[in-house]
């Protein structure tokens, strides 16, 4: 892990380094693979604001749809 948000956001919110794999694997899933993007770091945030980062990808996707943080 070498992306200095990556690690704020597991000391932050406590992630090991499977959660933070998990999350920028679901990234990548909503095409945004950009990590120094705006974008990225807002969606990154409220998944592990909101501890979604344990949901299935089907119910994290639409969660995100719901909230209008990606298309």
């Amino acid at each position: 892990m070498e992306n200095k948000y990556l690690i704020d956001l597991s000391v932050k919110y406590g992630l090991n380094s499977e959660d933070i794999s998990k999350l920028v694997s679901m990234m990548y899933q909503v095409d945004l693979d950009d990590m120094d993007s705006e974008e990225f770091k807002r969606v990154a945030n409220y998944i592990c604001e909101a501890k979604l980062v344990e949901l299935p990808a089907e119910e994290l996707i639409e969660e995100l749809k719901r909230k209008g943080l990606i298309k």
